[in-house]
C-alpha cells in the first residue's frame, strides 16, 4: 500500500521531547510512530514500515546506540538520526546511525537533517561515484 507521507518512527524515554517532536513532525507533514523506549521502539519497527528513525541515546534499558544497531541488523536501509543532550558521543556510539544531532539544535536543524536523510543525502564522493556506475553498468572493456 502506497504511503504519501513519510512515517517517522521517534524513540525517546522522555514524554516531553517525544511528544513535542511528534508534533514538530506531524505539522511538517510526516505520520509519526512513538515508542517510550528501546524495547517499544523495536516492537514498532519489526511491525511498520518505516522511512527513518529519531531516536534518544540515553535510556534506560538500552541506550539508543544499542536500538540504532538492532535495528540496522533487521533493515539496514532505513536512516537513523541519534539525539543526545549529552554529546558529542565517541564515534564507537554512532556506528550504526546515519546521523547524530544534539537535542540543543533548533527544529529547522532537525527537520532539514532528516529531510537529507529521507532524500539519501550523500556526500559528493559518494553521489559522483553511485552516478558513475550507474553509467557503466554493463559496460565491457
Amino acid at each position: 500500500m502506497f504511503r504519501a507521507k513519510a512515517r517517522i518512527l521517534c524513540i525517546d524515554d522522555h514524554w516531553n521531547g517525544l511528544i513535542g517532536r511528534k508534533m514538530l513532525l506531524e505539522q511538517s507533514g510526516y505520520e509519526v510512530l512513538e515508542a517510550s523506549g528501546g524495547d517499544e521502539g523495536l516492537k514498532l519497527f519489526r511491525s511498520h514500515a518505516v522511512d527513518a528513525v529519531v531516536l534518544d541515546y540515553q535510556m534506560p534499558g538500552m541506550s539508543g546506540d544499542v536500538v540504532a544497531a538492532k535495528m540496522k541488523r533487521i533493515n539496514a536501509h532505513v536512516p537513523i538520526m541519534l539525539l543526545s543532550a549529552y554529546g558529542p558521543l565517541p564515534k564507537s556510539k554512532l556506528s550504526s546511525v546515519d546521523k547524530f544531532l544534539s537535542k540543543s539544535q533548533p527544529p529547522k536543524i532537525l527537520l532539514s537533517t532528516l529531510q537529507g536523510l529521507l532524500n539519501g543525502d550523500k556526500p559528493f564522493f559518494y553521489r559522483w561515484l553511485d552516478h558513475w556506475k550507474s553509467r557503466n553498468q554493463g559496460v565491457t572493456h
